[in-house]
């Protein structure tokens, strides 16, 4: 990019009539000197003196920007599609008001392909954007869940290595993945690096959506093995093959086509709300769904819409060949070059007015409606955390949350657990899991006592929530307060319980310390609704802990009646497999690599179900 000239003065008449009549930027600043809108043009001064003639834009929005420029600069450059590169620079530089900034600092998932290594390692990785390091990027996923999701499934499908390269290089002995036939076990060094290869670019196939191609070279692959006499290998083939049919035949059914397209659509609310949906489709299943709502901006419908899609693409390295939208762009054809370019062949952006193209925008449409409607329930989720600090007396509406639940039966295999949530979302990354112990029978006060106890131990390191959520009626609530009465005043965070109702027509009651009767709340109220969905959340994590334990029980019973299986061999062995199953159905040399387990523990193992007759699917089959 050429720039040839920048300039800035006060906005008169003046100054509008000496702007250039050639391609560029300009950056409208404020009284203050913010850079408030930046904008791109074929002639500028076309452009620019639009927004302050008699007869240009009238349009309400534009009128209330014109209001607040106190300044432009302009910057000249060469073509129209640099001066397009300059404005989206400027634009994620300066952030300003009335542009849309639709990533917003937001970092992607991704999987990244490290191709400098003899042996390829994928990885999920979290960025703002993809770097030229000479390694493949696949994606971006717009969640975390939908990358590992297929993360997990290429790594059944394709055995690539997990370890990392400094444990590669380190490494003396078969890591555990390669003893359960999870990898090729290149650490042995006994893995032909063609052969890996192979099955990295067949990865690649997969993640790039050509699977009649993935499945044409598999197939070609096995053949060759097998006339070499090599069976192993074209039986590892095999499986693949397998795993891929089963994989495609529980997609999504195709979106009445077999394409790789992005769809852009965008839903115009009142009170200058807008929602841009887009949909990525890889040979017609949708892979990916993201929304982003804008709100008060002063741009109209198509250059929000021209706006999303410079922005969306801006460092990416993933632009499919046909883009669906449901109106014309600015500059169509310079954003179609500048698409090109980035992706290395033509890009061509369709505007969708009937058949299957009007079909994926209604789709779309529908996708930002339930976006919106996510925002107003979060949105209401603030709301209620505001009027917790009337209905508590708080100094300011509580951060952070903290909710404890205890599941058991009878008092066997009690377990605690505890949710964390952060501006009214879960906070995953805090949520704990709590055995309890030394409870014969059920307790439930009391092992509150011993969980909160047991926190507060880790506060140096997890301060506690603004708020703590005690599942319970007073005696739970009071329990936790005698476990935090030792804690510095000034730590000592706030603490309610929640008590189920005792009738359908009753409310759930919410207990507070020294108060005797609960806390009033109407039928529906968003403040009580909003604890009760932290409580839920709770008792979902705990009892989901506790079906975990009393499953593992069961197994670790099975196993107590093995002769010379002691405890620390238990443990090993539900460690190493996780289920009965899974050791029934192991190798003995798998077996035997499990610390502690010889030969003789083998036998044992083998004689005692064999003579049983128990087969692993009949006890805790599942991984607890």
């Amino acid at each position: 990019m050429s720039k040839v000239g920048n300039t800035g003065m006060h906005v008169n008449e003046t100054f509008l009539k000496s702007l250039p009549t050639s391609p560029g930027v300009y950056l409208m600043e404020d009284s203050d000197g913010n850079v408030i809108y930046v904008g791109k043009a074929a002639n500028l001064r076309n452009r620019v003196r639009n927004y302050f003639s008699k007869t240009g834009d009238e349009r309400p929005k534009v009128r209330f920007l014109v209001q607040h420029i106190a300044n432009i600069k302009t910057i000249l450059t060469n073509t129209e599609k640099e001066a397009l590169l300059l404005e989206n620079n400027l634009i994620k530089e300066h952030r300003p008001k009335y542009n849309v900034n639709l990533r917003d600092d937001k970092s992607f998932f991704s999987l990244r392909l490290n191709l400098s290594h003899t042996y390829p390692r994928l990885t999920l990785i979290r960025t703002q954007k993809i770097k030229t390091d000479g390694a493949r990027y696949f994606g971006p996923y717009s969640s975390a869940h939908d990358a590992r999701i297929t993360l997990s499934l290429i790594r059944r499908i394709f055995p690539l290595r997990q370890c990392s390269d400094r444990q590669i290089a380190t490494v003396r002995r078969p890591c555990l993945n390669c003893q359960m036939n999870r990898c090729v076990c290149p650490c042995t060094g006994t893995v032909d690096p063609r052969e890996y290869r192979r099955m990295v670019e067949n990865v690649s196939l997969f993640l790039e959506g050509k699977n009649e191609e993935l499945i044409k070279t598999l197939k070609k692959d096995m053949e060759t093995a097998s006339e070499n006499l090599r069976f192993e290998e074209a039986a590892r083939i095999r499986d693949s093959l397998y795993a891929i049919d089963r994989t495609l035949q529980r997609q999504n059914v195709s979106f009445f086509h077999f394409k790789d397209q992005d769809v852009f659509a965008v839903l115009e609310e009142p009170r200058d709300t807008y929602v841009v949906e887009i949909l990525s489709f890889k040979k017609g299943n949708l892979l990916s769904e993201q929304s982003y709502i804008i709100r008060n901006s002063t741009l109209e419908h198509h250059e929000i819409l021209t706006s999303a899609i410079k922005q969306f693409y801006h460092n990416s390295s993933v632009v499919p060949p046909e883009i669906i939208v449901p109106k014309s762009l600015e500059s169509q054809e310079v954003v179609e070059l500048w698409l090109s370019d980035i992706r290395g062949s033509r890009v061509k952006i369709k505007v969708a007015m009937r058949g299957a193209g009007a079909r994926l925008i209604r789709l779309a449409i529908k996708n930002a409606e339930m976006a919106l409607e996510r925002e107003e329930q979060r949105k209401l989720a603030a709301n209620a955390l505001d009027k917790l600090v009337g209905k508590l007396k708080l100094a300011s509406p509580p951060k952070l949350i903290e909710c404890y639940d205890i599941s058991n039966i009878s008092g066997s295999e009690a377990v605690g657990g505890k949710v964390a949530f952060l501006d009214g979302k879960p906070l995953k990354s805090a949520y704990r899991k709590f055995k309890i112990r030394d409870f014969q029978d059920q307790n439930d006060p009391g092992m509150i006592h011993q969980v909160i106890l047991r926190r507060i131990n880790h506060i140096d390191k997890d301060p506690l929530g603004d708020l703590l959520i005690i599942d319970g009626g007073k005696s739970q609530l009071n329990a936790a307060l005698e476990a935090l009465k030792d804690l510095d005043p000034d730590l000592r965070p706030r603490v309610i319980s929640i008590a189920k109702a005792q009738s359908p027509d009753e409310n759930d009651q919410i207990y507070e310390p020294n108060r005797k009767n609960p806390l009033n709340f109407s039928k529906g109220d968003s403040c009580l609704l909003a604890i009760m969905k932290i409580r839920d959340e709770a008792h979902r994590h705990a009892h989901s802990f506790h079906t975990s334990r009393r499953k593992k029980s069961v197994i670790r019973s099975a196993l107590e009646n093995v002769p010379g299986i002691g405890e620390r061999k238990r443990t090993a062995l539900l460690k190493t497999f996780g289920s009965l199953k899974g050791i029934l159905e192991a190798k003995d040399e798998l077996l035997n690599n499990v610390p502690g387990i010889g030969p003789k523990d083998i036998i044992r193992i083998r004689r005692h179900f064999s003579n049983n007759g128990t087969r692993g699917s009949e006890i805790g089959s599942d991984k607890p």
